[in-house]
């Protein structure tokens, strides 16, 4: 390295200022390095001093942390018999309300249970209880439907034997009043014949009346024997009036007979529409009873 770094002379030895030059340049490098280094060293040392203050600030930092984890780990310590205790009272708490809600549910459903139990037999009771009312009602008016329809049939029976009835009159009446004159004139002969011999037998009666007052208790057991006939006769003079009537009533214009049998056909066609709106009416009854029935 020396001989690279100095030039030699003739005599063999080395060139004084070339040596003294590198010399001062190696003094002169050395020194600015000694300054680089120095300055280095300082700046390494101020690091060191911020790192060693940065270092001191954590370790107060980590011993103040550890102080409080120390201070909270000694609390949670101190209450860890209250916090044990605390979870197993609510555990145990737990237990039992799951417990209780658990019975609870169970009375519950056993309540709903028999409650739609008997509700369903109350319906089923109240449902036969119907039904056999029904099936009443229903029989009641089958039966008062066939009193009803033989109501109806003798109604009708009625009113055909009326109707006959009817035009057997119309026809045996007569169309004219010479006819009419020739009836009275046969009736009043045997009028007459009657009425003397009610007059006769009226004679006769007086006087038996008359002997009868003489006569003992018998003679008045008698008389009373002998009054009977007298009210036949009665009777009998009743029957000739009564025909006399009729011999008027007979004497009816066409129009009044045709009168009296439109009245007669209107009577028995009221009767015919009573009838008629009694067998509606039971019937309406009957459909809404069906109706009520099958809504329930």
């Amino acid at each position: 390295m020396a001989e690279e770094m100095f030039k030699t002379t003739l005599m063999g030895g080395f060139d004084k200022d070339d040596v003294q030059e590198k010399v001062q340049k190696m003094k002169d490098e050395t020194a600015q390095q000694q300054l680089a280094f120095k300055k280095e060293i300082e700046e390494k040392e101020q690091r060191i001093a911020e790192l060693q203050k940065r270092l001191e600030l954590k370790e107060a930092n980590q011993e103040r942390l550890e102080r409080e984890i120390q201070e909270k780990y000694q609390k949670y310590v101190d209450n860890y018999e209250t916090i044990g205790r605390v979870a197993l009272e609510a555990q145990l708490r737990a237990d039992k309300m799951i417990e209780e809600t658990q019975e609870k549910c169970d009375k519950m459903v056993a309540d709903a249970e028999a409650e739609a139990k008997q509700k369903i037999a109350d319906a089923e009771l109240e449902i036969d209880g119907k039904l056999l009312d029904g099936k009443k009602k229903y029989l009641a008016l089958q039966e008062e439907m066939s009193q009803i329809v033989d109501l109806i049939n003798s109604a009708q029976k009625h009113f055909a034997d009326s109707y006959s009835e009817v035009h057997k009159i119309i026809d045996a009446m007569p169309t004219s009043f010479a006819e009419m004159e020739g009836v009275e004139s046969e009736l009043l002969p045997e009028t007459e014949k009657e009425g003397a011999e009610v007059e006769a037998e009226v004679e006769t009666e007086t006087e038996l009346e008359t002997e009868a007052e003489a006569e003992t208790e018998d003679a008045e057991t008698e008389e009373t024997q002998e009054i009977e006939p007298l009210d036949e006769e009665d009777e009998d003079l009743d029957a000739l009036d009564d025909l006399d009537e009729n011999l008027d009533d007979l004497e009816l214009t066409p129009l009044e007979e045709e009168e009296e049998e439109e009245e007669e056909n209107s009577e028995a066609l009221d009767e015919d529409e009573k009838i008629a709106l009694q067998i509606s009416k039971l019937l309406n009854q009957e459909d809404q009873y069906m109706m009520e029935n099958e809504e329930e």
